[in-house]
């Protein structure tokens, strides 16, 4: 996992730095954006307050543009800008230092730490690649059922452990099937879809459950530490998401198969190859065993238990890890190589910076400009948040635009009257949806390494995908969170 997230951002990184004597610097552009954001922050601490706006709420609002030039422009890794976001708020007079690191002391931090470390050992152990290869097997028989199945098997198996790690996962075995069928990069549509079906379903599938994104229990963390807690459960999250992605996963594929009509033909080569692949693999090994094992037990006491007058998520999760040392399927070597230590930076940073905008009352403000702008209509308001958050998270990391839209959308719906459950549940979910851009996730830039699809592909089908996917969102929670299971009731 922690080579698929240098994977994810080394094309972003390489453009924000120049190799001068063996030795890479940040381009002058990073620099400009780097004095342009602590300019801002340095503003919103000298400038006088507006009305209605407090000292700390303005330099809040100040933090939070420095957040998202820093996170959108990316001229100094994502974790960094999180550990700035935490130590200017002490500096500046925001926050006691005491409550802005007890903030990354959230449940959701140890919940996501105890996933990541599940994830490391089925990855350790090849449990993922066992799955992912048994699983094409029932969708061999023809090109285009094929591509479907790379798309449904990423997204099921981004259910049980982060995206970016299923997508690095089945970029060798697609690739491996795809030269064995002798496709030719950037000139074959079954390439294309082959390759985009891995980005497109792992985005898909991690909105399904609280493991598949980092933005998910970013979420749960934020609603939980509220003035007025509000306690998701995971079966909760699953039965909110599901809908979400049950519809969005066959309408995407259909996409991308009227966008790329697929050429071949002859199957029988790739065929060959995934059965090949699939005897390779012998049989299960006894830790293999052991792991789906703790990985079905923590998913059923998830599932049962994860209530907060239970044991909770976090406390499930590092159950989960503990049991995992105990079993001797993993050591923590394993753990320090394979768990993504920055993600989880990257997380408490956003965690302060949401609880810092909701304490010092900048949401609130941030939430009357918007009601001055488009008016306090649900339905607008939903519209709203559905487009803000695909446009910002199409062009920075998709935990960053959470961040950014998570606090200001619970003050949104505090103002309009509705609970911020409905409002968290639209960013959330939306934050996943990055189809258009190779930055918008770690499963695009992963694929577009392997060089089959170009950025104009991407584009072309990320915008059908996406304009339908805005639209799957707004009628999911109009007929069916507020409808159905009325989200929208405080």
């Amino acid at each position: 996992m922690e080579k698929a997230s240098e994977i994810a951002q080394e094309d972003t990184l390489q453009k924000n730095r120049t190799l001068k004597n063996g030795v890479f610097f940040p381009k002058k552009s990073s620099y400009f954006f780097m004095l342009l954001s602590f300019f801002i922050v340095f503003l919103s601490y000298v400038l006088p307050t507006p009305h209605g706006l407090s000292h700390e709420g303005q330099i809040m609002i100040g933090i939070l543009m420095m957040a998202a030039i820093l996170w959108i422009t990316e001229p100094m890794p994502l974790a960094v800008t999180s550990l700035l976001i935490m130590i200017l708020q002490p500096l500046l007079g925001v926050m006691p230092a005491g409550d802005v690191f007890a903030s990354f002391g959230n449940k959701a931090v140890f919940f996501l730490i105890g996933a990541f470390i599940l994830a490391a050992a089925i990855e350790k152990h090849g449990l993922h690649r066992r799955i992912a290869l048994r699983f094409l097997r029932f969708f061999e028989n023809r090109p285009k059922v094929f591509t479907l199945g790379i798309m449904t098997a990423c997204a099921f198996l981004s259910f049980v452990m982060p995206e970016h790690g299923v997508a690095a996962l089945f970029l060798p075995i697609i690739a491996s099937i795809l030269i064995a069928t002798k496709v030719v990069p950037r000139q074959s549509n079954f390439g294309k879809i082959s390759m985009l079906c891995i980005a497109y379903g792992c985005s898909i599938g991690s909105l399904g459950t609280l493991v598949g994104g980092a933005r998910n229990p970013l979420t749960i963390g934020i609603l939980a530490d509220m003035t007025h807690p509000i306690n998701v459960t995971f079966f909760d999250w699953c039965l909110y998401s599901m809908p979400v992605v049950f519809i969005t996963l066959p309408l995407v594929w259909l996409v991308l198969i009227f966008a790329f009509p697929i050429e071949l033909k002859d199957f029988s080569e790739a065929k060959k190859e995934i059965n090949r692949q699939v005897t390779s693999e012998g049989k299960i090994k006894i830790h293999e065993v052991i792991v789906l094992g703790i990985l079905i037990l923590t998913i059923c006491l998830w599932i049962v238990f994860s209530s907060y007058q239970y044991f909770g998520l976090a406390a499930i999760a590092i159950l989960s890890g503990v049991l995992l040392f105990f079993s001797g399927c993993i050591t923590w070597g394993d753990v320090e190589q394979r768990v993504p230590w920055g993600i989880i930076l990257l997380y408490g940073g956003a965690i302060t910076l949401g609880i810092g905008i909701q304490t010092t009352g900048a949401g609130a403000w941030l939430a009357d400009l918007i009601f001055n702008m488009v008016g306090n209509n649900l339905y607008v308001v939903i519209l709203i948040m559905i487009l803000f958050t695909i446009l910002l998270t199409n062009v920075m990391s998709n935990i960053g635009a959470v961040a950014i839209l998570l606090p200001i959308g619970i003050a949104v719906a505090e103002k309009t009257g509705f609970s911020p459950l409905l409002s968290s549940m639209i960013i959330a979910l939306c934050g996943g949806l990055a189809f258009m851009l190779v930055i918008g996730t770690p499963g695009n830039a992963i694929t577009y390494s392997a060089g089959y699809f170009s950025t104009r592909d991407l584009f072309k089908a990320g915008v059908i995908a996406n304009a339908i996917c805005i639209g799957i969102v707004f009628c999911v929670a109009i007929f069916y969170w507020i409808g159905v299971l009325h989200l929208e009731v405080v």
